[in-house]
Protein backbone atom coordinates (compact mmCIF):
# COMPACT_ATOMS: atom_id res chain seq x y z
CA UNK A 1 0.00 0.00 0.00
CA UNK A 2 1.18 3.49 -0.77
CA UNK A 3 -0.04 6.90 0.37
CA UNK A 4 -1.72 7.20 -3.05
CA UNK A 5 -4.11 4.38 -2.05
CA UNK A 6 -5.45 6.28 0.96
CA UNK A 7 -8.28 8.77 1.21
CA UNK A 8 -7.24 11.79 3.27
CA UNK A 9 -9.45 14.51 4.68
CA UNK A 10 -8.10 17.52 6.60
CA UNK A 11 -9.80 20.50 8.19
CA UNK A 12 -9.74 22.90 11.13
CA UNK A 13 -12.26 22.27 13.91
CA UNK A 14 -13.55 24.93 16.27
CA UNK A 15 -13.05 22.77 19.37
CA UNK A 16 -10.10 22.04 21.65
CA UNK A 17 -8.07 18.84 21.14
CA UNK A 18 -9.46 17.30 24.35
CA UNK A 19 -13.06 17.62 23.12
CA UNK A 20 -12.21 16.17 19.70
CA UNK A 21 -10.34 13.32 21.41
CA UNK A 22 -13.43 12.45 23.48
CA UNK A 23 -15.56 12.41 20.32
CA UNK A 24 -13.12 9.95 18.72
CA UNK A 25 -12.33 7.73 21.68
CA UNK A 26 -15.59 7.33 23.65
CA UNK A 27 -17.61 4.65 21.82
CA UNK A 28 -21.02 6.30 22.38
CA UNK A 29 -19.80 9.63 20.97
CA UNK A 30 -17.95 8.01 18.07
CA UNK A 31 -21.01 5.97 17.15
CA UNK A 32 -23.24 9.05 17.01
CA UNK A 33 -20.78 10.87 14.79
CA UNK A 34 -19.34 8.12 12.61
CA UNK A 35 -21.84 5.29 12.32
CA UNK A 36 -25.21 6.03 10.74
CA UNK A 37 -27.82 3.64 12.17
CA UNK A 38 -28.47 2.05 8.78
CA UNK A 39 -24.84 0.95 8.37
CA UNK A 40 -22.95 -1.75 10.21
CA UNK A 41 -19.31 -0.97 10.75
CA UNK A 42 -17.09 -3.03 13.01
CA UNK A 43 -14.30 -0.99 14.59
CA UNK A 44 -11.36 -2.18 16.69
CA UNK A 45 -8.67 0.07 18.16
CA UNK A 46 -5.23 -0.73 16.71
CA UNK A 47 -3.17 2.16 18.05
CA UNK A 48 -3.86 5.07 20.37
CA UNK A 49 -1.84 8.06 21.54
CA UNK A 50 -4.03 10.21 23.78
CA UNK A 51 -4.95 13.64 22.36
CA UNK A 52 -2.77 12.97 19.27
CA UNK A 53 -3.79 9.99 17.14
CA UNK A 54 -6.13 7.03 17.07
CA UNK A 55 -6.21 4.19 14.54
CA UNK A 56 -9.12 1.81 14.07
CA UNK A 57 -9.40 -1.36 11.98
CA UNK A 58 -12.57 -0.77 9.94
CA UNK A 59 -14.76 -3.51 8.46
CA UNK A 60 -18.15 -2.96 6.86
CA UNK A 61 -20.74 -5.67 7.38
CA UNK A 62 -24.41 -6.19 6.78
CA UNK A 63 -26.51 -5.17 3.80
CA UNK A 64 -24.59 -3.16 1.22
CA UNK A 65 -21.15 -4.32 2.36
CA UNK A 66 -18.78 -5.46 -0.35
CA UNK A 67 -18.46 -9.24 -0.17
CA UNK A 68 -14.86 -10.28 0.38
CA UNK A 69 -13.76 -6.72 1.10
CA UNK A 70 -10.62 -6.45 3.15
CA UNK A 71 -10.30 -4.52 6.34
CA UNK A 72 -9.04 -1.00 6.15
CA UNK A 73 -7.36 1.30 8.63
CA UNK A 74 -8.83 4.64 9.68
CA UNK A 75 -6.43 6.98 11.44
CA UNK A 76 -7.46 10.21 13.13
CA UNK A 77 -4.67 12.69 13.86
CA UNK A 78 -5.40 15.81 15.89
CA UNK A 79 -3.11 18.76 16.56
CA UNK A 80 -3.81 21.82 18.72
CA UNK A 81 -3.92 25.14 16.87
CA UNK A 82 -2.85 28.50 18.31
CA UNK A 83 -6.45 29.79 18.26
CA UNK A 84 -7.62 26.99 20.59
CA UNK A 85 -9.07 24.88 17.79
CA UNK A 86 -7.85 21.56 16.41
CA UNK A 87 -6.29 20.59 13.09
CA UNK A 88 -8.00 17.32 12.12
CA UNK A 89 -6.64 14.74 9.66
CA UNK A 90 -8.49 11.54 8.78
CA UNK A 91 -6.75 8.88 6.68
CA UNK A 92 -8.72 5.86 5.42
CA UNK A 93 -6.38 3.33 3.85
CA UNK A 94 -6.99 -0.22 2.62
CA UNK A 95 -4.93 -2.94 4.29
CA UNK A 96 -4.66 -4.71 0.92
CA UNK A 97 -5.78 -3.55 -2.50
CA UNK A 98 -8.08 -5.86 -4.44
CA UNK A 99 -6.84 -7.01 -7.84
CA UNK A 100 -9.28 -6.56 -10.70
CA UNK A 101 -10.30 -9.80 -12.39
CA UNK A 102 -10.07 -8.07 -15.75
CA UNK A 103 -6.71 -6.47 -15.04
CA UNK A 104 -4.00 -6.25 -17.66
CA UNK A 105 -1.10 -7.28 -15.45
CA UNK A 106 1.79 -9.17 -17.02
CA UNK A 107 0.69 -12.36 -15.20
CA UNK A 108 -2.75 -12.07 -16.79
CA UNK A 109 -1.24 -11.47 -20.25
CA UNK A 110 1.09 -14.48 -19.97
CA UNK A 111 -1.79 -16.77 -19.03
CA UNK A 112 -3.72 -15.84 -22.17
Amino acid sequence: MTDEDALVFECALDAPVEKVWRALSIPEYLERWLKPSAEKIDLAVVNSEENKSLTYRWRESGQGAIVGAEDSMVTFEITPMTDGGTWFRLTHAPMALPVAANGNSSAMLMAA
